[in-house]
């Protein structure tokens, strides 16, 4: 069973307005990281990218994000095993996972766990860009550490 779960936004970013913020993206398929690296550039230049979850740990231990985009299944950590580390943690940025599996369970312990968004597999390139946008307005204006 699937569960889709939209966010809906209102009030579009204007393109003077957008947040110029630091966004991670973790995902295992190289050629994904680099569209949405492509996809994003006109909302952040400040993109650093991972090829798993160990990698986008190893990069939250030593720098700061304001928003992170994350596959959900990929070897070593899932993307759920990294929004568990970064809340145990106390880094509360806010964290968006891409899936084409939203598996009840899942879903679940993302939302227990303080889950940005959920953006399925494929994702509509407008939706992508204006969650992108509003996670990185709300982690810069929450000040994460």
């Amino acid at each position: 069973m699937v569960f889709v779960i939209m966010v809906f936004m209102t009030n579009a970013t204007s393109e003077q307005n957008l947040p110029q913020g630091r966004l991670l993206i973790i995902d295992d398929e190289s050629e994904l990281r680099e569209v949405l690296v492509a996809l994003l550039e006109d909302t952040t230049t400040n993109i650093l990218q991972a090829a798993n979850g160990a990698e986008g740990i190893k990069l939250l231990q030593t720098e700061k994000f304001d928003a992170v985009l994350s596959d959900e299944k990929m070897p070593k950590k899932s993307g759920l095993e990294v929004l568990k580390w970064m809340r145990d943690n106390k880094i509360e940025t806010p964290f968006i996972i891409h899936t084409g599996y939203g598996q009840k369970e899942m879903v679940q312990e993302a939302q227990r766990l303080g889950v940005f968004a959920f953006i399925d597999k494929p994702w509509n390139e407008r939706d992508l860009i204006r969650t992108v946008q509003k996670a990185l307005q709300m982690g810069q204006s929450s000040g994460n550490p």
